[in-house]
């Protein structure tokens, strides 16, 4: 068989497109990524962005900025085609958000794309139209000055991409946290933001950072806001603002870093604000708004396909200046009696800036460690995550879509648990064990003929709750109606998984409805699950979603993965101490269940150490 002389061959224009947007176009958000900077670096004063089911059937751009020659048009669209870089040098002195000259032909090879644009001092405009990379002759149109592009029918020629998509109200979400993330980087521009027709916030510009941040938290927590004392060093200036520590959440939603006008995520800059903060309560982090200023030459923004990861040159310089900004201004606002403390009353001291010298040869990826030491007037505890509970006026059922009746199940597939508890008694239910102590207030210990058991309740707890969810997807759960609902405002892009996983919140017993734009009301709890903190529990819950541990109905059994974490969520949360004051109740139940050895999760639920190993181990007849 002749063997083929020729194996590599150069792509295709429209396939090297195609790999490209596999790394810029991971989604719609990431179209109005590209299309708000390129409006921003035009030098506009403002920016429309309007979506249609979730940014699959409409993405548009609109902008008042400089617009585009006829000649510009024409090359907007081929590959590394820019306005930005003109020599090799210029990549270590960037100034403006995009720069690659990636986006639009990436776009342009996923999607229906038309760009429409006019200059001031032109009178007429010019319209270019794009399918999937193939472009159509440009022609006049009449338009105001400045860009406007449109995107349909996006990944309509890869539907291998289009499958990987979130529902609508999830994806809508991702789009309006990158719009937000734009305006509160540059408050002087107007940014309007426009959802299946509706307008979901128009907020005017502003020399007023503050009122910028108060048009997305509202304005009682823009008034505690704490505004960051300005620090500079060479080549770097810090501002923004704290937020009070009510505000402290279990992941960073709540955190806002700022590069240059850029929205970034940084492992160096998260540990120099907690170290600011002189440490923080475990699993919290603090609520920020903070605004680096830093020359070009001293920061690497291209590692990155999407540009969401820099890399520092003098990491350690700006490790220093970030603590000494929090730590500073913690410490000016404790002294003026100006702080914002929790709940309880007690407040978080700021940790004292050691000047430490830097490294003589800063590495890229390893700031130098800064030695902080804190000093609380008291410990502080984990302040709330949400608003509190309170009295509201009714509203309109619960406009997410409602659990379906589920299909009947097959009989080997209904678990043996019982949905209700045991009797109280210790010797009856069980009469080959005895309970004999705990373990460190963690363990129950029980004998049988057999040898010894070591028994987690917590362990125990999950695979029961586990197995009577299961036994939902024959019947809804039982609730339990609140005496006061509780109010949940959620990050866009949270309420949006909050949409997805409805079906599952109402089988497994909760009655939520939609409480303004993105808050949620919880009106019912399952009977199964006593909680003294509803809204917390819930928040926790979506954040397993939102890390995409779990797919919602992705699976065979979309209630499953559910049940699973929900289990988990809850055992977790639950006291065991009085599991181990009358742990005999807790393990009748726990061998009734179908599976009583382990938990959902794979982790063993008892441990059993029989006589005959004992014996040999002790040497023992």
């Amino acid at each position: 068989m002749e063997q083929k002389e020729q194996n590599i061959e150069l792509m295709s224009d429209t396939l090297a497109s195609q790999v490209a947007a596999g790394e810029v176009v991971e989604r719609p958000a990431s179209v109005v990524k590209e299309l708000v900077e390129n409006s921003i670096d035009a030098g506009a004063s403002s920016v429309r962005v309007e979506i249609r089911r979730g940014g699959v059937s409409l993405i548009k751009v609109t902008d008042d900025g400089c617009g585009m020659s006829k000649a510009d048009a024409q090359m907007c669209l081929l590959r590394h085609a820019t306005s930005k870089l003109r020599k090799v040098e210029d990549l270590f002195d960037i100034r403006q958000l995009g720069f690659r000259g990636e986006a639009l032909p990436s776009i342009a090879s996923v999607s229906q794309l038309t760009l429409t644009t006019r200059r001031g001092q032109d009178v007429e405009g010019w319209r270019l139209s794009c399918e999937g990379g193939d472009m159509a002759p440009l022609m006049n149109a009449g338009c105001a000055p400045g860009t406007e592009i449109s995107i349909s029918n996006l990944f309509f020629n890869t539907p291998v991409r289009r499958k990987f998509l979130k529902s609508d109200e999830t994806e809508s979400g991702h789009v309006e946290h990158q719009v937000r993330l734009h305006a509160l980087a540059f408050p002087k521009l107007r940014f309007t933001f426009v959802r299946d027709g509706s307008v979901v916030f128009d907020v005017a510009g502003t020399h007023d950072l503050r009122q910028r941040i108060a048009d997305f938290v509202g304005r009682d927590t823009a008034e505690q806001l704490m505004e960051i004392r300005q620090t500079e060093a060479p080549g770097i200036r810090i501002s923004g603002y704290l937020m009070p520590l009510s505000a402290a959440r279990r992941n960073r939603r709540m955190q806002f870093v700022f590069l240059n006008g850029r929205p970034i995520e940084d492992t160096i800059i998260n540990r120099a604000v907690r170290d600011g903060y002189g440490g923080f309560p475990t699993g919290l982090h603090p609520g920020l708004f903070l605004y680096l200023e830093v020359e070009p030459a001293l920061v690497d923004v291209n590692v990155h396909p999407a540009k969401r990861e820099v890399r520092f040159r003098r990491p350690s310089e700006l490790t220093m200046a970030i603590i000494e900004a929090v730590a500073s201004t913690l410490a000016h606002h404790a002294r003026s009696g100006t702080r914002v403390p929790a709940e309880s009353g007690t407040v978080l001291a700021p940790a004292p800036v050691q000047n430490t010298p830097s490294s003589p040869a800063d590495e890229p990826h390893t700031p130098a460690r800064q030695k902080t030491q804190t000093q609380p007037l008291r410990q502080p505890p984990a302040p709330p995550l949400v608003l509190q509970p309170v009295v509201v006026p009714r509203q309109q059922e619960l406009t997410l879509p409602p659990a379906p009746a589920p299909a009947r199940a097959r009989e080997r597939d209904i678990p043996r648990c019982t949905a209700t508890p045991p009797q109280e008694t210790e010797q009856t239910e069980l009469p080959h064990f005895r309970h004999i102590g705990t373990l460190q207030d963690k363990y129950a210990i029980f004998e049988n003929s057999e040898g010894m058991v070591l028994l987690s309740p917590r362990a125990a707890r999950e695979r029961i709750i586990f197995e009577r969810l299961q036994a939902t997807e024959q019947r809804p759960m039982t609730s339990q109606r609140l005496l006061v609902p509780e109010l949940l405002e959620l990050d866009a892009r949270d309420f949006g998984l909050a949409a997805e996983a409805a079906q599952q919140l109402s089988q497994a017993g909760f009655s939520i409805s939609r409480f303004g734009r993105n808050t949620l009301r919880i009106e019912a709890i399952p009977a199964l699950l006593p909680m003294k903190q509803v809204a917390p529990f819930i928040l926790e819950l979506l954040q397993v979603f939102t890390r995409g541990e779990v797919k919602l109905n992705r699976s065979r059994n979309p209630f499953e993965p559910f049940a699973r974490q929900l289990a988990r969520r809850y055992a977790a949360q639950e006291d065991i101490a009085p599991l181990l004051a009358r742990p005999m109740p807790l393990l009748a139940e726990l061998l009734r269940c179908e599976i009583p050895y382990c938990t959902p999760g794979g982790k063993p639920t008892m441990l059993p150490f029989p006589i005959s190993e004992i014996n040999r181990r002790f040497q023992a007849q």
